[in-house]
């Protein structure tokens, strides 16, 4: 009776965990572009100066190895939960910590978005600036980049 007591909240807790890793890549993107070159879709929406395209495309490029790299960092920490918590009897306190893994991982994924979004902000003039922002989708959370039209 004592182990049925403890059974449902347990179960409800890895699920919550489960959940949480395998919610995908985009998560870990939310409020940024988004990383399947939605972002260069919509700068090519901006009618950029060739300099000014040069200079962002040079920006974009030197960002991308450090993305796949933290993509394959968060693949890798995701696959590594996924089979913690496939044990039959997991240990929470390494599950806990590979939670920790993934959300410094997932942190600094989205700080290097954003710090792309800002070197290539920072070279569009105020006018473009603004359309840009009404370009991007609204909101926050995988579902708001799935539109090509750039209205989430």
């Amino acid at each position: 009776m004592k182990r049925q007591k403890y059974l449902v909240p347990v179960s409800a807790a890895l699920a919550l965990v489960a959940a949480v890793t395998v919610a995908g890549p985009a998560a870990a993107w939310r409020h940024g572009p988004p990383p399947d070159g939605g972002f260069e879709r919509q700068l090519d929406r901006l009618n950029l100066e060739p300099a000014q395209r040069e200079q962002i495309q040079a920006i974009l490029d030197a960002a991308k190895p450090q993305r796949e790299q933290m993509r394959a960092q968060l693949e890798s920490a995701r696959e590594r939960m996924h089979e913690l918590m496939k044990q039959d009897q997991p240990d929470e306190t390494v599950i806990m910590q590979q939670a920790d893994t993934l959300g410094q991982l997932q942190t600094e994924a989205h700080k290097s978005v954003l710090h792309t979004l800002l070197q290539v902000r920072a070279l569009l003039t105020p006018e473009q600036r603004t359309q840009l922002e009404d370009l991007m989708p609204r909101g926050s959370g995988p579902r708001h980049h799935r539109g090509d039209d750039g209205n989430g």
